[in-house]
């Protein structure tokens, strides 16, 4: 045992080999160079030496791979692996948007993982496929009016919504609620599966939609203001009934790609009736008040106003320029918020599956990137309740 002991200790400071070249793809990864990295986990010159010649204990190999968030064995490679990540539609319209980031594609992996968890649980079932999926498809029938107005049909969306959410979160909930009660998985988070430290951007993204057939989903990026968050969702279930997978931003402008066009009128329509917009609308003072009213952005007031000539191109600019995030202010529990990043839909789908014994507790914890035990507290919680 005493030299099992010392075997231990003595590979944890011996220097192991490794290719140069991974060594610097695994500290680009981690956002750093090789040297910067070095200066952080050695303070002999000497030390920072010998990683640069590609030498690194195993304590020091496994702190830069935690960094790079790349398994372990990935730093024996003679070179660098190609990750094969999943392919998404980018519909973003903001000019040389930058490429999207490791975080996004974290993410999408994660969000498709419980997708595929879901659709192999509900064919299963003999579960059939939802018929407001790609309703809209194709070239024809593209009408932004018509589309809102089906949307609002199928999932029972009325005035009383609205005026029953004293805010635009409350108004989130209750829309979000009614797509999921229709099949659809709502996803809204503002950082990495359960990693508070590494947050979305949303100048990045706004949001994505997968147009499933079986098991449809919307990802809200939860950086934004609960304001516009609520445009976003409506802006990404158009999606779906578009038939139309991709990730947005949700610019509203002119420019970009044709389908997030249709989208952002879809969504505007749907929220901001045209009638009641104009029956209510007095002048560009009434920017604030209608939006509040609405529960939307000003911003999508503004647009709404400037696409019927009641105000210029530079008033809406203006109002684009003064439009600031809000921070949302209070601090949920985790059981709060694990159904909420996850998907309300598909936590308690997954949740009574791990009670009932259909899918193993460790199973159902990594899915929902937790712990066993909370999946317990979320059931437990859910009997509570009702």
């Amino acid at each position: 045992m005493r030299h099992l002991r010392q075997g231990v200790r003595q590979a944890s400071v011996e220097a192991l080999v490794f290719s140069r070249e991974v060594l610097d793809w695994a500290a680009e990864k981690a956002g750093q160079s090789l040297h910067s990295f070095a200066e952080s986990v050695a303070n002999r010159e000497k030390d920072r030496e010998r990683i640069a010649q590609g030498r690194l204990t195993v304590a020091q190999a496994e702190k830069l791979a935690k960094k790079a968030r790349i398994p372990f064995g990935f730093l024996f490679l003679d070179e660098p692996p190609e990750l094969i990540r999943p392919s998404i539609p980018d519909l973003r319209q903001v000019q040389d948007a930058e490429p999207l980031s490791d975080a996004f594609y974290e993410t999408l992996e994660d969000v498709l993982a419980k997708q595929h968890w879901l659709i192999e649980y509900l064919s299963e079932a003999g579960v059939s496929e939802l018929p407001f999926v790609g309703r809209f498809a194709g070239t024809e029938r593209r009408n932004a009016d018509e589309i809102a107005a089906d949307m609002r049909r199928e999932l029972g969306i009325t005035d009383d919504d609205r005026r029953r959410s004293p805010d635009a979160a409350s108004y989130f909930s209750a829309l979000s609620a009614k797509a999921e009660a229709k099949g659809v998985l709502v996803f809204k988070t503002s950082y990495v599966k359960s990693n508070t430290r590494r947050p979305l951007s949303e100048k990045e993204f706004r949001g994505f939609a997968i147009a499933h057939k079986l098991v449809p989903l919307v990802f809200v990026n939860g950086r934004d203001a609960e304001v516009a968050a609520v445009f976003t969702l409506m802006h990404e279930l158009a999606h779906i009934w578009l038939g139309v997978t991709g990730v947005s931003d949700v610019a509203p402008t002119k420019f970009g790609h044709p389908v997030e066009r249709l989208c952002n009128r879809v969504a505007a329509s749907l929220l901001v009736p045209m009638d009641d917009f104009l029956a209510r609308w007095a002048g560009p003072q009434d920017v604030e008040k209608l939006a509040k009213y609405f529960r939307v952005s000003k911003l999508v007031i503004a647009r709404r106003a400037l696409d019927n000539k009641l105000v210029d191109q530079a008033f809406y600019d203006e109002v684009a320029a003064n439009t600031q995030r809000i921070k949302s202010t209070g601090k949920p529990t985790a059981l709060v918020t694990i159904p909420i990043r996850n998907s309300k839909k598909f936590t308690r789908t997954i949740v009574a599956s791990a009670m009932s014994g259909q899918t193993l507790l460790r199973d159902a914890a990594s899915l929902l990137n937790v712990k066993p035990d909370t999946v317990v507290s979320l059931a437990r919680g859910r009997a509570e309740n009702g």
